[in-house]
């Protein structure tokens, strides 16, 4: 049960760095939760579904609006605008799901920092070719000086990559 609710709590910190709320400072300790539950999950299919959840609840709660484009613009009507947004936070959901899959097993390496960074960089990477490139981690430190100046340098999952590593490191010191 305790990781079922750390993967919600990743959910719901990753839910509050965007818009609507905005509060950027939880980015480099979003995904600590989440990596938490997977040092302690053993199992890897536990670890992906708990992955999937914080995912699917992360992409339902920051792109709700896409229910009502789909229904009043797209002429899908109530439940098709519904049931198209549920399948498109599913199918998202499983980048976090693969991320929590792959993560049990690195947590458990000395260089579980720059690894678990470099996974979550790559898997956000898909995001694009998949086709929905907004919301990365790394659009969260747009309101950090510090950080700002890696951009021209790294681009966003450069960033990215710091704030996954930040939440490795506070999820090993834990």
């Amino acid at each position: 049960m305790t990781n079922w609710l750390l993967a919600i709590a990743t959910g719901i910190a990753l839910i509050l760095i965007f818009p609507n709320f905005n509060w950027t400072f939880l980015a480099p300790v979003a995904l600590t939760p989440i990596l938490i539950a997977c040092a302690r999950e053993l199992n890897w299919k536990r670890r992906f579904l708990e992955g999937w959840a914080a995912g699917f609840l992360f992409w339902f709660g920051v792109c709700v609006w896409i229910q009502f484009v789909l229904e009043v613009h797209g002429g899908m009507g109530r439940w098709g605008g519904w049931g198209t947004f549920v399948l498109f936070a599913i199918l998202k959901g499983l980048h976090m799901a693969i991320f929590a899959a792959c993560a049990g097993v690195l947590m458990r390496q000395w260089w579980a920092i720059p690894a678990l960074a470099a996974l979550w960089a790559g898997i956000e990477r898909t995001h694009g070719p998949l086709g929905f490139a907004w919301l990365d981690l790394g659009n969260a430190g747009i309101d950090m000086p510090a950080l700002m100046r890696l951009a021209p340098y790294t681009g966003v999952y450069g960033l990215s990559f710091v704030f996954a590593m930040l939440s490795c490191a506070f999820a090993l010191v834990v």
